[in-house]
């Protein structure tokens, strides 16, 4: 059985096709996605259609919630949030998608998919959470705000002592950054960057780009 984690997609659905051909994930692997599905790149109706897919597969799956996910919700109920959501976070690019009708083009089924993502995911080795954790807070205590916000930086190791998986803050070198305790697998498809999964417990990464590139490393 392998642990695999595949990192912030932002609506680069080749990318992720191209990925998923390479690793060929099996019944019996563990596949942990970091959330921020949506947003920057040119698809992310059908990075949410592709992963509902899955979810109809003989697959272990584990969605976690990002802050870009978060930011689409807001944006369908509350004015400023759309305005922000539009000017700053790749929204265009998201409601380009779904067609025509801008958010009230999203169907209910992707609604509904983000409402049961995952804040976190737990194993007896590692943590996996979209974005950070506080060090000395346990993980059933830690705020919204530090697991789907907080920038990476350099946390602390967990009081837990459990290696943390995350993604959320942009490894602009476009490869995973590692400190031992915490590994950060954001590597930025959505601005020229790479989508990454990562072989957790061999350290062994995949990693493809919006040209189809594919390239191999390790932690």
């Amino acid at each position: 059985m392998r642990t695999l984690a595949i990192g912030d997609i932002h609506g680069c659905l080749a990318p992720l096709k191209h990925l998923w051909e390479v690793i060929d994930p099996q019944p019996e692997d563990r596949i942990i996605f970091m959330g921020d599905y949506v947003d920057r790149g040119p698809d992310s109706k059908g990075v949410i259609d592709f992963l509902i897919g899955l979810q109809q597969q003989d697959l272990n799956l584990t969605l976690l919630s990002g802050n870009h996910e978060e930011k689409f919700c807001l944006s369908r109920i509350d004015k400023t949030d759309l305005a922000h959501w539009l000017k700053d976070w790749g929204g265009p690019e998201t409601l380009e998608s779904y067609g025509p009708g801008g958010i009230d083009d999203v169907p209910d089924s992707h609604w509904e998919f983000i409402r049961k993502l995952k804040p976190y995911f737990e194993t007896d080795s590692h943590i996996f959470v979209h974005a950070n954790l506080e060090p000395d807070v346990p993980l059933n205590e830690q705020t919204p705000f530090t697991m789907v916000h907080k920038k990476f930086g350099e946390p602390e190791p967990h009081m837990s002592g459990k290696t943390m998986i995350c993604g959320h803050t942009a490894q602009k070198s476009h490869v995973p950054a590692n400190l031992g305790h915490a590994v950060c697998i954001d590597t930025d498809p959505g601005r020229g960057g790479w989508l990454t999964c990562l072989h957790v417990e061999t350290g062994g990464y995949w990693q493809v780009n919006v040209d189809g590139e594919l390239r191999e490393g390790a932690l």
